[in-house]
């Protein structure tokens, strides 16, 4: 394993000014991230799909309010500060993808897309390619078998391989986004050099987590040990090849000897002071991972000016939710963690649902 070139120390002071920045951002927040749900509809039937998602829903998210959000974002902020993240269900389903991409990067926006990857046609990589789009991710969960069997469709490894062979014909390369749960974590090695001789130029890697579909099939949730040898794999192979970057997710507040080594930065949960997310049926939020409740909807598109909701309301988002906890209020790194990534926050029993120090704690 490649030693820390940090200290602990450096690492706590690090964390203590990201936390004194979260701080002055719940009173001045920044939109950083745009994210829009443009369906809740899907072609696979994930094991893990957050939003829960199916072929069955039919819910688009309309151009013309699309158009309306960005033009309101974009007459009062600087649009090269502003990343759009176009998501869904599948986002390639959505029929006017191409132009919501080529409306974006005309307005000066950086675009990307969050994709299953298995409807990208070599006419559409092209399109999209044309229109300006600048990154895109690709779930791959695993060698062909692990896919396919957690994304519940035979077939679907070869579409999302011939995806991304159709985007990089046209001058696009895709990062690989893998969620590791119990039935693919002996695959790592494997991955890493699938992902490196494919000339993926990154890897995203996620452990699974209760929230969705996930919670109806928590069997496949890593457990302290698997946890930890996750982690330590990406430390090892963060710099061993310079073709490929591999980082863990912007999820959760971690173990001090991982932060900062595993991702470049260190854990900073950004919902509701940095990101707002327009859903499929117009509802203006945050993260779409969070859980869908009613209190957490600040607005819609259809009846109300974006930017006046991002700047006047998400109060909700925008205080210390660990000081009503009473597991957090207690917990020595309350200020640092800022009760880990609130996709995964009970907000009835006030407490985090999933806490990897803790697991890891409760290991011991």
């Amino acid at each position: 394993m490649i030693k820390s070139i940090f200290t602990n120390l450096q690492k706590k002071s690090a964390l203590q000014e990201i936390a004194e920045y979260r701080d002055y951002l719940r009173e001045h927040p920044k939109l950083r991230f745009l994210f829009f749900e443009l369906t809740d509809s899907c072609n696979l039937n994930c094991l893990h799909c957050g939003s829960n998602c199916l072929s069955s829903n039919s819910t688009f998210l309309d151009f013309g309010l699309i158009k309306k959000t960005l033009d309101e974002v974009a007459a009062v902020y600087n649009t090269k500060d502003i990343w759009v993240c176009l998501t869904g269900g599948e986002p390639f389903l959505h029929p006017d993808l191409v132009e919501i991409i080529r409306y974006s990067h005309q307005l000066g926006f950086c675009c990307g897309i969050t994709s299953n990857g298995t409807l990208i046609t070599e006419d559409l990589a092209v399109k999209i390619a044309e229109a300006g789009l600048d990154t895109i991710t690709i779930s791959i969960d695993g060698l062909e078998k692990s896919h396919e069997t957690f994304r519940n469709r035979k077939g679907c490894f070869d579409l999302a391989i011939k995806g991304i062979e159709n985007l990089r014909r046209v001058g696009i390369q895709a990062e690989a986004l893998t969620v590791i749960h119990k039935k693919n974590i002996a695959e790592l090695e494997d991955m890493f050099k699938f992902f490196s001789i494919n000339h993926f130029y990154s890897w995203r890697v996620v452990n699974m987590e209760p929230i969705g579909r996930a919670k109806i099939n928590d069997e496949l949730l890593l457990d302290a040990n698997e946890l930890k040898r996750l982690l330590d794999f990406i430390i090892e192979h963060r710099h061993s090849d310079p073709n490929i970057r591999i980082s863990y997710g912007c999820s959760h507040f971690l173990p001090l000897k991982y932060e900062h080594e595993v991702r470049e930065w260190y854990f900073f949960c950004t919902a509701g002071i940095g990101v707002a997310s327009v859903m499929a049926n117009g509802d203006i939020a945050s993260c779409l991972d969070i859980e869908r409740r009613p209190e957490l909807v600040q607005g819609n598109v259809r009846t109300d000016d974006f930017v006046d909701v991002w700047e006047n309301r998400f109060q909700i988002f925008r205080k210390d939710r660990t000081l009503e906890s009473r597991i957090c209020s207690s917990c020595k790194e309350r200020k640092k963690c800022g009760g880990d990534s609130m996709h995964t926050w009970n907000f009835d029993l006030k407490e985090p649902n999933y806490c990897i120090r803790n697991i890891f704690k409760n290991s011991n």
